[in-house]
């Protein structure tokens, strides 16, 4: 006992001489509690997967390991029925925090369901080659409400070995509206679908429409096309609707096309093996790599749509846009980690994330050249679009969407005239609060 508290006494004198602060860390230190656990915040986001659930995995794994305050809610939506899940959410003013939508017009439609980003983070938009079509009249001077991540656009992909089958040149697939035509009755005969597509949702707007308006339209007539002041009853859209609809007349696409999407069903007729040409986009789940998977990569190429109008300005042009752009709600109460989530996927981080397992072009500057794959198909659209023009699908209103697609189904049904098609499109111009 006597030695115990003898130890004591040393103890004591140990704690007053090494002075107050000491002292009240040893005293303490009997009653210490467990540190608590860093509060996190959760983030929800609307998004449609762009680049496949692989790829989304990845990039919210990587987002949280950098920002570990904040956990990241996916609701992901397929493409085509976006609007009606994104609709009720901007109508009650209430639901996610982060919300995906195409650039251009579709957003500016949007924009009062989002905030306008701060100074702060339109400053990740540096690192961008262009964020343009986040910001009102794709000025980034004006109001921006989202950034990007990637580049997007339209191509037409080519199974050589059907081509081969159909006694083609796989080499050398079809450059013009007639050498398409034969390509189709040769391909028609072996039994095979020439052209997979689908009509339902907004796919006609953004993956069709802009490569047969390329040949009758000039930039300055899609800059009309944007403000209003293009109207459907205009010989040259006129001109382009009845393309479209010849498309059907010369029997290029499989028989349900009117009935189904281009997500998943006509793009699943092309990766098959049954189908010789699929237009769809250069980065996202239905691009080169995802065809490549399906086909053999030596199997897939990818070209311009035939051009109809050979000698047309833009005939030979690239219709390019960056693709979907995120956003912060306006009703969110989680802003700031919001804009963090947003600032990371236009990030350095993110763009070799996109390049590596989702195969995507990314508009970041500073991604990694050697990480992009080795295919064909990817080297021919690294050519393709060195040679941009404006991407006038993303300059169409929603109303304007929404009646293209419908009406192509009627014509092609031999419901409704080219005519009465034209009517309905000018319409839904005049209907359309951005361009009224």
């Amino acid at each position: 006992m006597r030695e115990q508290s003898k130890r004591f006494q040393n103890h004591r004198w140990l704690l007053r001489a090494a002075g107050p602060a000491v002292l009240v860390a040893a005293l303490m230190a009997p009653f210490s509690v467990p540190a608590v656990a860093q509060e996190v915040t959760t983030i929800r986001v609307l998004n449609w997967q762009p680049g496949g659930a692989e790829y989304w995995t990845a990039l919210v794994a990587a987002f949280e390991a950098a920002n570990p305050a904040i956990k990241v809610e996916l609701e992901t939506v397929p493409f085509d029925r976006y609007p009606e899940v994104q609709g009720p959410y901007i109508t009650t003013k209430s639901g996610p925090d982060v919300m995906e939508n195409n650039a251009g017009l579709e957003l500016f439609d949007r924009r009062s369901a989002y905030v306008e980003l701060p100074a702060e983070v339109l400053e990740a938009g540096q690192e961008l080659l262009t964020y343009s079509g986040g910001c009102l009249n794709f000025d980034t001077a004006q109001p921006c409400y989202g950034l990007p991540f990637g580049y997007q656009g339209n191509v037409m992909y080519y199974n050589k070995k059907v081509l081969a089958a159909a006694g083609l040149d796989p080499e050398n697939p079809p450059k013009t509206w007639d050498e398409m035509d034969a390509a189709c009755t040769a391909v028609k005969a072996i039994g095979k679908t020439c052209l997979a597509l689908g009509m339902t949702g907004v796919f006609p707007t953004y993956w069709n429409f802009p490569e047969v308006a390329r040949n009758f339209l000039t930039e300055d007539d899609m800059r009309a096309v944007l403000a209003g002041d293009m109207p459907w009853t205009d010989p040259k859209m006129i001109s382009i609707l009845e393309a479209m609809a010849s498309i059907g007349e010369r029997g290029w696409f499989n028989s349900s096309a009117p009935s189904i999407s281009m997500l998943p069903d006509g793009a699943d007729i092309f990766q098959s093996g049954n189908a010789a040409f699929a237009s769809t986009i250069i980065a996202d789940a239905v691009n080169w790599a995802a065809f490549g998977a399906a086909l053999g990569d030596e199997n897939v190429g990818a070209m311009r749509w035939p051009s109809i109008v050979p000698d047309a300005p833009l005939a030979k042009k690239f219709s390019g846009i960056e693709s979907s752009v995120f956003g912060v709600s306006k009703w969110s109460t989680k802003q700031e980690a919001a804009f963090e989530f947003v600032k990371f996927v236009a990030g350095a981080e993110n763009a070799n994330l996109l390049t590596t397992i989702a195969g995507g072009i990314s508009l970041n500057k500073n991604v990694d050249p050697n990480l992009l794959p080795k295919s064909q198909a990817l080297s021919q659209i690294l050519e393709i679009i060195k040679f941009p023009t404006l991407h006038v699908g993303v300059l169409l209103s929603g109303q304007e969407a929404d009646a293209l697609a419908r009406g192509w189904q009627e014509v092609t049904l031999g419901r409704l005239s080219v005519a009465d098609w034209a009517a309905r499109m000018q319409t839904a111009l005049e209907a359309s609060p951005s361009k009224s």
